[in-house]
């Protein structure tokens, strides 16, 4: 009897494992600059909301949670919340995903593999200093575009995304 429930346990919870573990395994894509241009150009009617973070940066992770409730606010909308970690690509498996796995991130995730942002920033933002946290806000279709260089409240991120988020 002891057995039989024993296994009937252990078949629940590998089930109940199962089904947790994509959202504990979030993939994160490592990317090269060229990558993140083609996400710049992306056709079609939708905003993209693009922070620029890393594991490093106090007010990065501060904001973090609020990317986090956008992307599960608009996630039926045409509203696309990617988060572009700026750690160094050796920091991939030991910092970068763990910290992801950690905050249960589920917003599209991107390793930006680049050392010297002096070759790409200004074609991505001539504004940016390179600071972070940045975020961009686009929608090329409708020709829309918004660059932040700083920490941002959840207000003022769920501002911008009404501003612009095309309308059904």
């Amino acid at each position: 009897m002891m057995q039989t429930l024993y296994k009937r346990f252990v078949a629940a919870f590998s089930l109940a494992l199962l089904a947790v573990a994509p959202a504990l395994a979030q993939d994160v894509k490592v990317i090269k600059f060229d990558e993140l241009q083609q996400l710049r150009q992306s056709p079609g009617d939708t905003l993209y909301v693009v922070n620029f973070w890393a594991t490093w940066c106090k007010p990065c992770i501060k904001e973090l949670p609020y990317f986090e409730a956008a992307n599960a606010a608009y996630k039926d909308q045409p509203v696309k919340v990617v988060l572009v970690s700026m750690d160094a690509a050796e920091d991939l498996e030991k910092r970068v995903k763990p910290f992801v796995q950690k905050r249960g991130l589920k917003a599209d995730l991107l390793l930006l593999d680049e050392t010297d942002g002096n070759t790409w920033i200004d074609k991505l933002e001539p504004k940016w200093s390179g600071a972070i946290p940045a975020t961009l806000l686009f929608n090329n279709k409708r020709r829309q575009y918004e660059f932040v260089e700083r920490e941002m409240t959840q207000e003022e991120l769920q501002g911008l995304i009404e501003k612009y988020k095309p309308k059904s």
